[in-house]
This record gives C-alpha cells, sequence and structure tokens, in this order.
C-alpha cells in the first residue's frame, strides 16, 4: 500500500512500459482476476450449496474488488523502480483545478449522451436486462439492496481510486517513459488499453474517449487527485437525460465543446504553474 500511496503523491517513478507490455499487463491482469472470482464462487458453492443466489452475488462482487485492489497492489511494487528515488516535486492543485477538470468531464457527458448514447445502446453491455430480471426475480428485496449499494460503492469509489493508480499511475506513466518523444501516442495508448480492459464494446468505446480526456488531465497536471475526481464526476453523472430532438442535441454538443475547450485550455495553460520545489 505504500507504493500506491508513492504512486498518489507522485513520489517514485514507473519502469517503461511498451504498448505491447501494457495489453498483455492488463490482460493477464484480467484474466488472472476473473479466475480468482470465478474459482471463488464455485468454492462458495461447494461450503454450502444451500446459500441463496443473492448472498453468492454479493459475495462474488466482494472478492472482485478485493482482488482487484490486490492486483492493483502487486503492479505497484512490480512496476515502481527497485531504486526509484523519491521526487522532491509537488503538485499544487486548487479550487479552480477541480473547478475546470469539472467541466471537462461534464462537457464530454453531453457530447456523449447527445451523439454516442445511440451508437452505443445498439450493442449488447456487460449486463442485459434478462441479467437485472433474472437477479431481482432470484434475490431478496435486502440482498438486492445490499448488491446494489456495493457496486455503487464500487463504481465512484473504488473503481475511479484503484483505476487511476493503475492505468494512470502506473500504465500511462510507464508508456510516457518509454515514449517520451511522443507523448500523445502514449496518451492514445494508455486510453486503448483502458478500453481493451472493459471487455465489451459500449463500455470500451466509453472508457476509450475517457481515458484519452483524463489521460490528458493527468498528463497536464501531474495530479492523481485529479484525475481520480474526473473518474468519479464520470461514473457519477448519470442523471443528465439524453436528448430526443436534433435541437437539444445540438445544445448538448455545443455547451460540451465550450466547456472542455475551455477546461482544456486553463489546464494546459497552468500546466508549468503547478510544480513547485519543496
Amino acid at each position: 500500500m505504500e507504493t500506491l500511496k508513492a504512486i498518489y503523491r507522485n513520489e517514485n517513478d514507473i519502469k517503461k512500459i511498451s504498448f505491447l507490455k501494457a495489453v498483455f499487463i492488463i490482460l493477464m491482469f484480467t484474466v488472472i482476476q476473473s479466475i480468482i472470482s470465478f474459482v471463488s464462487t464455485i468454492v462458495i458453492f461447494i461450503i454450502d450449496d444451500n446459500m441463496s443466489f443473492g448472498k453468492v452475488m454479493i459475495i462474488g462482487v466482494l472478492i472482485m474488488i478485493f482482488v482487484n485492489i490486490i492486483m492493483v497492489m502487486v503492479a505497484g511494487d512490480q512496476f515502481t523502480k527497485e531504486r526509484s528515488i523519491k521526487i522532491n516535486n509537488k503538485v499544487k492543485i486548487t479550487k479552480k483545478d477541480f473547478l475546470y477538470v469539472f467541466f471537462i468531464i461534464i462537457g464530454y457527458i453531453l457530447i456523449r449522451e447527445a451523439v454516442l448514447f445511440d451508437i452505443l445502446s445498439k450493442f449488447e453491455g456487460p449486463i442485459s436486462d434478462a441479467d437485472i430480471d433474472y437477479f431481482i426475480n432470484n434475490a431478496s428485496v435486502m440482498e438486492a439492496n445490499i448488491f446494489w449499494v456495493i457496486l455503487y460503492f464500487q463504481s465512484i469509489i473504488q473503481a475511479p481510486i484503484f483505476e487511476e493508480l493503475f492505468f494512470r499511475g502506473i500504465i500511462l506513466r510507464g508508456l510516457l517513459n518509454k515514449y517520451e518523444n511522443s507523448q500523445k501516442k502514449a496518451i492514445i495508448y494508455s486510453a486503448i488499453a483502458f478500453g481493451i480492459v472493459h471487455l465489451n464494446i459500449p463500455q470500451g468505446i466509453n472508457a476509450f474517449i475517457g481515458g484519452l480526456i483524463i489521460g490528458l488531465i493527468y498528463y497536464y497536471t501531474k495530479s492523481m487527485k485529479l484525475s481520480i475526481f474526473a473518474h468519479i464526476v464520470n461514473n457519477l453523472i448519470t442523471f443528465i437525460p439524453v436528448p430526443s430532438s436534433a435541437i437539444i442535441k445540438m445544445i448538448y454538443v455545443l455547451l460540451g465543446l465550450l466547456f472542455m475547450k475551455k477546461g482544456m485550455k486553463y489546464i494546459k495553460r497552468n500546466k508549468n504553474n503547478r510544480l513547485a520545489i519543496i
């Protein structure tokens, strides 16, 4: 955990990671996590074959969260340089930084709802309506409530923190070190890897674009706080309605582009002002 804290504080150095190595790492971690979760679920059934479906789902999700955290900790230890010298740079983040990052993500959400929603909704997501109906019909009200609370926690707390530590704090920084003469390539590669790990088309496309945006935010700010904040906002804001008319869609797109342009311009302009030697 100390290594992850150092990554969060930008106090260590990460080994160089090529694009192919990044994809391999992510696929290996995904496979290992899936196997552990699957085997754990089978073991639960063997231990107590009378356990309700709802309880099995709850335990399965908790195991998945725990395994994900452990895997990120292992990655941090593996890809931090052995003799990494503590970097004596402190990233200065202001309330304005959070505000403009918020604008960037809200801008993206507006554009996504106006342009991408209709396209992505044509593809099957990771959880279908049939899966949800099956779960509701085979779990008690209390089990269902606990399950959704855990998923909500995973979506707005655990995933933003540990996915950012992994994808921006380790993978992106490793790619930036590898492709130091082509930062754009490193950011694109990290976004592709972020999209691949979601293993389905709707989330994959959304994650790729989101990965580009958050990758740029991290590159220009060098702040895990801001990338985690951006990820939380993206996962939290689900109440913006999908526009039905062409006029409203156009308004969404124009506002989204304005917010993103203003936000990106601000974080790029203040890039050098955030680092102060201590």
